[in-house]
């Protein structure tokens, strides 16, 4: 179909005027520089196996949600909803689930239900992702991890999962989040001799991901999520890369090589940065909690939502 004349006129006139709006940020400046949530944008994650990544993007979808109301659905493949839920209320109160009462625990869960819708875990494809995707009041939607769908393994069928995500935001005007794995020659490689990190593992780059470049070819943003699991003090600090930025007009720019964000995991009590906490005020003085209502069918869950055992990283 051929472009509407009239809207390339209407975006000329309103950026001409200043009215182009800037992404969404969650009101810490070193985040806010590098990744701003903007609508109908397709993200791609990477990073190593055990280093956070799903933790650290619901984080962020969380501070956003908090701040802005935004609304998420998350397909998370390898991990249960009932343990992520867990996490969200710890980084909201900023105390374990042990220190609440079961009242305060069920109440802060109605609220993230109010802004998080979770996927069953199952075999799914692409496709039906999408149509659940698509059904619903979301603004950003997760697939954690791509290599957790029901698809073929070919470069063909990763184009066409590309071509698929990018419809999907264009059509729906939604964003679109997948995490990623790295190939295994990524994994292999390690910081050089004489760095102070020798010989622990190296930030993946964009082609690292499992498909390679086209994962960073067909996206609007990508992101890098490393973390030095065992050094003795790093292994607490998530690096978070900006790789691309395709529209840094309306907010986010590509991280230094050597100054990545560094989100400090705070005994699993929600991420800081540089001592800021973006949720720390959230229960004492924000956060409208909603009415709490006896649920007469409760039965214990068998994903383990009351675990609190956080001591270490992920």
């Amino acid at each position: 179909m051929i472009v509407n004349n009239e809207k390339i006129s209407k975006y000329l006139q309103e950026y001409h005027e200043g009215k182009i709006s800037m992404g969404k940020g969650i009101g810490v400046p070193q985040m806010d520089e590098i990744i701003r949530f903007k609508p109908q944008e397709f993200t791609i994650i990477n990073g190593l196996d055990n280093v956070g990544k799903t933790v650290t993007m619901l984080w962020y979808y969380l501070c956003l949600s908090y701040k802005h109301n935004l609304k998420w659905c998350i397909y998370s493949g390898e991990n249960q909803p009932g343990q992520l839920v867990r996490q969200m209320i710890q980084w909201i109160t900023g105390k374990r689930l042990s220190e609440l009462k079961l009242s305060e625990v069920f109440r802060y869960e109605l609220k993230i239900k109010q802004w998080f819708t979770f996927v069953e875990n199952d075999f799914y494809k692409s496709t039906e992702l999408f149509k659940v995707f698509e059904d619903g009041d979301y603004n950003g939607c997760l697939i954690d991890p791509y290599t957790g769908m029901n698809r073929d393994y070919t470069h063909a069928a990763n184009y066409d999962f590309l071509n698929e995500s990018r419809d999907f935001c264009n059509r729906t005007g939604k964003s679109l989040y997948v995490n990623t794995h790295v190939v295994s020659e990524s994994a292999r490689r390690t910081y050089p001799a004489g760095h102070e990190f020798e010989n622990y593992p190296f930030p993946p780059s964009k082609s690292s991901s499992e498909g390679g470049q086209p994962f960073g070819n067909r996206c609007d943003g990508f992101l890098t999520i490393h973390r030095l699991v065992g050094h003795p003090t790093m292994k607490y600090k998530t690096l978070l890369f900006s790789r691309k930025v395709k529209d840094t007009e309306t907010g986010g720019s590509v991280s230094d090589i050597n100054t990545p964000v560094e989100l400090d995991f705070n005994s699993g009590l929600g991420f800081t940065i540089n001592g800021q906490n973006p949720l720390n005020s959230t229960v004492k003085d924000d956060l409208e909690l909603p009415e709490l209502t006896v649920n007469e069918d409760f039965e214990s869950s068998v994903d383990d939502m009351y675990n609190d055992k956080d001591d270490l990283p992920y």
